[in-house]
């Protein structure tokens, strides 16, 4: 939603500085601030209810998997708890609280924007220039087989950096 917003003041903003009757008719002038000014109030509007939205599903999500997380190390045998020093279960359980809390939100966050912005972009190029849409399939297929080896390399990196520890 923000980012149709945003479009919508850019076209507006295109159609404004195209008209040429604004610099003499302060009527229409203060009708283009007006609807801008709305898009602009629109966006705020869309970025906060986005933003709260994504706190509390964190929120839920994190309290969801810490449930599940203390209701599995509950489960475990007593002689894990016996042969694992205590330090290490609650450095392993802190780091993992850590990353639920601080850094998948983060990480949401940037996926959801990034994801929007680039079709809204896709979007927006495709209605100004047709011709996009007969190079963007062969990019997408370039960009597919790229990223499934970057996830595999990068797999493979987690699990080494992991192991390490």
């Amino acid at each position: 939603v923000f980012q149709g917003f945003q479009i919508g003041s850019n076209i507006w903003l295109t159609q404004w500085s195209n008209d040429k009757e604004v610099e003499t008719n302060t009527a229409k002038r203060d009708m283009y601030l007006g609807v801008y000014g709305a898009f602009g109030f629109a966006q705020v509007i869309s970025y906060l209810f986005s933003s709260l939205a994504l706190a509390l599903g964190c929120i839920y999500c994190a309290k969801k998997l810490h449930e599940q997380l203390i209701d599995h190390v509950f489960r475990w045998p007593m002689e894990t708890f016996d042969t694992t020093p205590i330090g290490r279960i609650v450095n392993r359980f802190s780091k993992d609280v850590d990353v639920l809390d601080n850094t998948l939100p983060m990480l949401w966050r940037m996926v959801l924007s990034t994801t929007f912005s680039v079709l809204a972009t896709i979007v927006v190029i495709s209605i100004s220039t047709p011709i996009f849409l007969a190079v963007i399939v062969p990019i997408g297929f370039i960009y597919y087989f790229a990223q499934r080896f970057y996830v595999a390399t990068s797999r493979q990196l987690m699990r080494l950096e992991s192991v390490s520890r």
